[in-house]
């Protein structure tokens, strides 16, 4: 008689998950810089990044390698040893688990079998359907709205939705105490994926009948084999309740050595009664190991009749460690869009352009895809988000690689300080090394905007960058200003604190000769609009617009930019305002362009003055934020389109 062990391979495995989400959280009240993406490494999310990427060609900021590769490697896992994830890392289930001793110590938890455990199993199912679908037509991971993990560990942040997230943290703290399991068995989406890969016969016929029929030309929605698959998942889950031939790896039963203590019935987390199988093949096996340490008998519960404990947890390992690896020197286009024709595609060039930092998330590769769609010549985009690179095809009889380099560059004129009307401006040309896309310049104004004495400078497209520094002649020269821009370093403060960017800016070429420029000039000069058009404004004829125009003196502050989206998408929530801009003639004027006699003049003042800007988020969410502007003087109508 063996004396019975713990399974600290396991315990080992899963306190190390909890104490690095523990970590996880620490930071996030330590260091104000530190980004804490809980679902970084999430199975489910990659899977549903990786359909996703296959059905759209995209990969939104929401979805990494990291996880794509840790859904490959959960696959793999379950085709060939079983569920380990959910056996040895998946914090929920860990967490379930434990909280389900206190229904056994209070002799509260349930087993429940029969009719209603195999009919309870269609809800996760269900609700693996329908974050498949939402995820895939949102390219946003849909399981962020309800997972439950994810909202306690991100104390309900902006992805979750509270209703949801709140509805099943209840279910599954509920469930564990006074249902085996709960979540696991009836809820979890990922569950229902490891079960489908258990039935990998069936999973990939599906596919291949999917894919020959799109071979033979049939439009076939990717919807239909999603529904098969997790109807027939469905179905051979609650008809059989055992594996299907995959995994090979199961736990094995001697039945000359077993004393039918049922010991192993006991220790079991998902209450499979072990003690009536000599192969366990239930569908809810997760290749835990508790049972083999359970048993107080030799030999008589083993992995495929071998003495091979240690393999499950080496295998959670080995693949955790594979697909971090693969994550690490594997990158797919967070954009791959191609809207040449096929014989301009044959023989396109292309060209290869890193080290565009702007090009950092799924929404500014696509901006950057929009921008080169309307380069004449331009056949598609690659982008790739983690090394900030793009891939531009290219028709080169009607483009070359420095027209291409023209074209991605955009020329700023950035205001610092305005100056007042007695001040001193001068001009002073040079070239700037190293400064190519809009973070380069976003670290230059930074770096300009600590320097007394510089008022804005101006930047266009060269091989280096041309630019025009403006400055008070009294308080610089132009070979301070070369020593500014070369300066290795740069802090500056941000809502979370302060941040330190390395620079390797270089002035290659510094016109001796500055300029002296008047003032009104310079405002003219240094001004950059802003133009949104929305609600259907290029259907309107000229006649049926009208143009309400007020003065605007913060659309000359550069650091209520980026708050003009706001305002824009707060006019355009009323669907008579159909578009936003702002000019400069004699000052500085916001004009809203909006359909005659649907709304009032006065209607518009008041949504210019409101204290509360509302929007509407992408996907239907509704936002608010404070009103940053202040509008003083009441508007004029142009009667002008």
């Amino acid at each position: 008689m063996a004396v019975k062990k713990k399974n600290y391979y396991r315990i080992v495995l899963q306190v190390t998950i909890l104490l690095l989400l523990a970590y996880m959280v620490i930071r996030l009240f330590v260091d104000v810089n530190y980004f804490a993406d809980f679902e970084a490494y999430c199975p489910l999310g990659g899977l549903l990044a990786l359909t996703s990427f296959l059905v759209t060609n995209t990969l939104a900021c929401s979805m990494t390698e990291n996880q794509i590769f840790m859904g490959i490697a959960l696959a793999l896992g379950v085709i060939a040893m079983g569920k380990l994830f959910c056996s040895f890392i998946c914090p929920i289930g860990t967490f379930t688990e434990w909280l389900g001793k206190i229904g056994d110590r209070f002799k509260m938890r349930y087993t429940i079998r029969g009719l209603a455990d195999r009919g309870l199993r269609i809800l996760k199912y269900g609700l693996l359907f329908i974050t498949f679908y939402f995820t895939v037509n949102s390219s946003e991971l849909f399981c962020k709205e309800y997972d439950p993990y994810y909202a306690t560990f991100t104390g309900f942040g902006h992805d979750v939705v509270f209703w949801m997230a709140i509805t099943t943290l209840g279910i599954t703290i509920l469930g564990s105490v006074f249902i085996r399991q709960f979540w696991c068995k009836y809820l979890c989406p990922l569950g229902a994926i490891t079960n489908i890969f258990a039935f990998i016969p069936m999973f990939a016929g599906v596919l291949i009948i999917y894919l020959i029929l799109l071979k033979v030309g049939l439009e076939i929605s990717w919807v239909w084999p999603l529904a098969v698959i997790t109807t027939l998942g469905f179905l051979l889950e609650t008809t059989r309740m055992r594996t299907w031939f995959f995994p090979p790896f199961k736990i094995t039963r001697s039945i000359t050595s077993c004393t039918d203590c049922k010991i192993c019935d006991q220790r079991c987390p998902m209450g499979i009664d072990i003690s009536t199988y000599e192969v366990v093949d239930h569908i809810d096996c997760h290749l835990c190991g508790d049972c083999l340490y359970a048993c107080p008998v030799n030999d008589t519960l083993q992995i495929n009749k071998k003495e091979r404990r240690w393999l499950p947890a080496t295998t959670t390992v080995t693949l955790t460690i594979l697909g971090l690896l693969l994550a690490l020197n594997v990158e797919l286009p967070t954009i791959n869009l191609r809207w040449g024709s096929e014989a301009q595609l044959q023989t396109a060039s292309v060209f290869s352009q890193p080290g565009l930092k702007n090009v950092k998330c799924y929404g500014s590769a696509t901006s950057f895809a929009s921008k080169m769609k309307r380069v004449p010549g331009v056949l598609g985009v690659e982008a790739y988000v983690k090394s900030h690179t793009v891939k531009i095809y290219y028709d080169p009889a009607t483009i070359d690689e420095k027209k291409l380099k023209k074209a991605i560059f955009t020329p700023t004129n950035t205001l610092l300080k305005s100056p007042p009307l007695n001040a001193s401006i001068a001009a002073v040309k040079l070239k700037i090394d190293k400064l190519f896309d809009t973070y380069d310049t976003y670290y230059l104004t930074q770096l300009m905007k600590q320097s007394t004495g510089i008022w804005g400078f101006q930047t266009q497209y060269g091989e280096p960058v041309e630019a025009i520094i403006y400055y008070d002649p009294s308080k610089l020269s132009p070979d301070k200003i070369k020593e500014i821009i070369e300066s290795p370093s740069v802090t500056y403060k941000t809502p979370t604190g302060k941040v330190t960017q390395e620079l390797n800016f270089s002035v290659a070429a510094l016109d001796d000769s500055t300029s002296i420029v008047e003032r009104s000039r310079f405002i003219r000069q240094m001004f950059s609009p802003y133009n949104l058009p929305f609600n259907g404004y290029k259907k309107y004829a000229a006649e049926e617009i009208e143009v309400y125009q007020v003065p605007f003196k913060q659309a000359m502050d550069p650091r209520y930019r980026r708050e003009f989206q706001f305002l824009a998408a707060h006019l355009s929530m009323d669907s008579a305002i159909v578009r936003f801009e702002t000019v400069y003639t004699d000052q500085p004027y916001a004009r809203i362009y909006f359909v005659k006699e649907r709304i009032s003049q006065d209607k518009i003042w008041h949504m210019l003055t409101q204290d509360t800007l509302h929007f509407m988020y992408k996907g239907g969410k509704m936002g608010q934020k404070k009103n940053p502007f202040r509008f003083k003087t009441e508007g004029v109508i142009l009667s002008k389109k």
